[in-house]
């Protein structure tokens, strides 16, 4: 699991931490990512607080944590196939 938090109030830094234990307290958690699924919260006040560039930053930090989180997933998971073709051509199709 891969937590999006940001530490401050008025200028928000996002960070990335691997489990609750490392989000620092104070700390708001913005999105959840699991190998299933991505929950983002960010409420309406927030959201018209927020200038672009932290916006924007959110976003980017949300999808380094899938990626993260979809790497560890793949970790876990035994090699199906060792022919690299068939992993190419699945890796094509389950988008």
């Amino acid at each position: 699991m891969q937590l999006v938090y940001a530490t401050g109030q008025r200028e928000r830094e996002f960070r990335i931490a691997g489990g609750r234990e490392e989000v620092p307290s104070g700390a708001r958690v913005y999105a959840t990512c699991t190998t299933e699924a991505t929950v983002e919260t960010v409420g309406e006040v927030t959201f018209q607080t927020m200038t672009d560039d932290e916006y924007y930053e959110l976003k980017a930090q949300v999808r380094e944590a899938r990626s993260r989180a979809a790497a560890a997933r793949q970790e876990c998971e035994p090699a199906e196939d060792a022919n690299p073709l068939r992993q190419l051509i699945g890796k094509l199709f389950s988008r």
